[in-house]
């Protein structure tokens, strides 16, 4: 029915309609976790004391839910099951307007020394395909064991980023996102040389994914190449139920 994220409520309207009429109210929707999540609990005897006397008549979500078109729901279903649901930047592709010029591509490695940080391939629900682009996720497990602490939030916007001096090339982050929008690529000295590791004589790997272009003004090159305006960036929770899901224009 609906996707919930941090500081979202869930079941709170059965509990204060059970306190208003001193009667039980029955559970409406049931809830499964999809990923990470913590559980606070809170004795009910708490709420009816302390905070539904100094609260406001809270808004059913099955009632506004009850509304919403059926292609959402499919949208959302989808987004789910395959786990995209927890993009916050992904990066979408509408594929009805897309003439797959791959002028996206160019633009992006244009501005990444000629190395793209995105696959324009993905999986798709209708119209809209997710690209093999970081999604700078709600709940990043890439950073997680990462030993250096170089794939972190930017500070400003809360984009995953890489500090790519203090990347060991241990490949943790990559083995953890489970999308494979991180990929460990060799570096290279201001010559173009591939540098080796002295003791292995392998060449030296670093982690590298879409930064979004952070350093550079304005959306990141791949939106504003997109002349026929078919790529997105957008939490994909965020997609659902806006004027541009699917069926609509």
């Amino acid at each position: 029915m609906t996707y919930l994220k941090a500081g979202d409520l869930y079941g709170l309207e059965e509990l204060y309609g059970e306190w208003s009429s001193g009667s039980g109210v029955p559970l409406k929707t049931s809830l499964r976790g999809v990923g990470y999540v913590d559980v606070l609990r809170i004795p009910t005897r708490v709420l009816f004391d302390h905070v539904f006397p100094q609260m406001k008549e809270p808004v059913f979500l099955v009632d506004s839910m009850a509304q919403r078109p059926l292609e959402d729901a499919s949208l959302l279903e989808w987004a789910v099951e395959d786990r995209l649901i927890n993009g916050d930047r992904a990066m979408l592709i509408d594929m009805e307007l897309c003439v797959r010029c791959d002028d996206c591509v160019v633009a992006c490695a244009t501005a990444h020394g000629g190395n793209p940080r995105f696959r324009r391939q993905g999986k798709a629900h209708g119209k809209w395909m997710v690209t093999n682009a970081c999604m700078h996720c709600i709940d990043p497990v890439c950073m997680i064991g990462c030993p250096t602490g170089a794939i972190h939030r930017n500070a400003t916007g809360g984009e995953v980023v890489i500090n790519e001096p203090t990347c060991i090339g241990c490949g943790t982050c990559a083995s953890s996102c489970p999308y494979d929008n991180i990929v460990m690529v060799g570096i290279h000295d201001l010559d173009g040389a591939p540098l080796l590791d002295e003791v292995s004589a392998e060449p030296i790997l670093k982690a590298t994914k879409c930064d979004l272009a952070l350093d550079r003004p304005g959306d990141p090159p791949c939106v504003r190449a997109c002349s026929q305006g078919a790529l997105l960036r957008t939490s994909i929770a965020g997609l659902v139920g806006s004027r541009r899901s699917e069926g609509k224009s």
